[in-house]
């Protein structure tokens, strides 16, 4: 056997920062060197969501991940065994079959996929984000979506909107744009606290959503973005991911919940490019429901220009969805998930057929997440200029933020890309 090829598998259970079961894999290199991976997973279309509303979720998921446990031993273990680490196309071939014949998700071939791959990074004794780093694309220090408030699926919709972020292109390096997007997410807090409003957490870390109307959390970012002595709308601003799927239904958008009626596309459409004109917004994720693509064509025609228009759901990270013909019609910026593409090869390719449309794209984890830092790696190495994964708040989050001070400090000639990665044209 060679010595680069794939010696051991093994698969395990571990807990996920959601205290829900969790797939770990490690591989290794004649048990001297190993690397591993956890699971991602979403609260809506993720491994769990078939069974979140079942009696007991804990032991239904603790069962199906001991049968992709054992699919993995008996299946496809043997199958990867003697492939050679630094052959990532054939081994992410093999792991896209297993998802083919739904044994097991993109979620657990990703973490299979980037196990591989790091161990390849300590074989060869060099970062992972080096190791992955592709030909003719810069690395980066990847601009930080920072969340100051949470909701929709994350916060047992106690708002519609799920994220409310600062984003700051005008910072000085990557350090930096975390210094401001913790003092804007602890000012804010303070102001809860002395209102006597609830400061708890949501499932990525922002603020529970504990403000009467979406404009009222607007409203309070934006002020706390004019505080941070940048100027607000150009070098900060805000970034929302509405997850709109969650308050859409039989044709109408309920931003307010269930107050008042719900909006028409175009009624709703008039309400998001007014909300851009009056407050510093500069991105918008998942603006419009999936199935509103004639909604997207015209929020691009109307604000295509002014504002990030992201597609998560719309997209999935799928590379054969990124390049189909009317994309470029419904975005301009892909937001590049490892979990949903399924391995380390089509999370590439996603990538590429996005920056051939001149997109922008952010490097993201999922909300069902652990210490696992590998997704810092992906966005420096594969030169993603912009990483959402949450708030500094909780741990599993601020362990890929402080990560990449390592990476900074450890490779100071890395470029921040700043408002570089940005869409042309804003």
């Amino acid at each position: 056997m060679v010595k680069t090829a794939i010696t051991a598998l093994i698969a395990r259970k571990v807990w996920s920062s959601s205290g829900l079961p969790a797939l770990e894999i490690e591989v290794f290199i004649d048990k001297r060197i190993s690397a591993r991976a956890i699971t991602q997973s979403g609260l809506s279309g993720g491994y769990v969501d078939p069974i979140l509303n079942s009696e007991n979720i804990c032991a239904n998921l603790h069962k199906m991940l001991d049968c992709k446990i054992q699919y993995i031993d008996k299946i496809l273990t043997p199958q990867l065994l003697g492939q050679r680490i630094d052959n990532q196309l054939i081994i992410d071939s093999i792991l896209s079959l297993s998802t083919q014949n739904n044994k097991l998700s993109h979620a657990d071939t990703a973490a299979i996929s980037i196990a591989v791959a790091d161990l390849a990074a300590r074989y060869y004794a060099i970062p992972l984000w080096k190791y992955i780093q592709q030909e003719y694309i810069e690395p980066v220090m990847p601009l930080p979506e920072i969340e100051i408030f949470g909701g929709g699926a994350h916060a047992s919709y106690a708002s519609t909107v799920q994220d409310v972020m600062v984003i700051a292109p005008g910072a000085e390096n990557y350090q930096h744009a975390l210094c401001i997007g913790a003092e804007i997410f602890q000012r804010i807090k303070n102001q809860l606290v002395k209102a006597g409003k609830p400061t708890g957490l949501c499932e990525k870390g922002g603020l529970w959503p504990s403000y009467d109307h979406f404009r009222h959390a607007l409203e309070m970012v934006s002020e706390a973005v004019a505080h941070s002595g940048l100027t607000a709308g150009k070098d900060i601003g805000i970034a929302i991911d509405f997850a709109a799927d969650g308050f859409y239904e039989t044709g109408h958008y309920w931003l307010n919940g269930n107050e008042g009626c719900g909006q028409t596309s175009d009624d709703y459409i008039a309400t998001l490019t007014s909300l851009i004109k009056e407050f510093p917004i500069m991105s918008l994720e998942d603006p419009l429901a999936v199935e509103d693509r004639a909604g997207y064509r015209k929020l691009m025609q109307l604000s295509g220009k002014q504002v990030q228009i992201i597609s998560d759901d719309l997209l999935d990270s799928d590379p054969r969805l990124v390049q189909s013909e009317d994309a470029a019609l419904l975005c301009n910026a892909i937001m590049i998930k490892p979990a949903k593409s399924g391995t380390l090869t089509k999370t590439i390719s996603a990538l590429s057929h996005a920056r051939s449309k001149g997109w922008g794209a952010i490097m993201a984890g999922r909300s069902i997440d652990s210490e696992d830092t590998a997704v810092m790696h992906l966005a420096v190495g594969l030169g993603v200029g912009q990483f959402k994964i949450g708030s500094l708040a909780r741990a599993e989050r601020s362990a890929k933020f402080n990560e990449g001070i390592r990476i900074a400090e450890a490779s100071r000639d890395l470029v921040f890309a700043g408002a570089k990665e940005l869409p042309k044209g804003m």
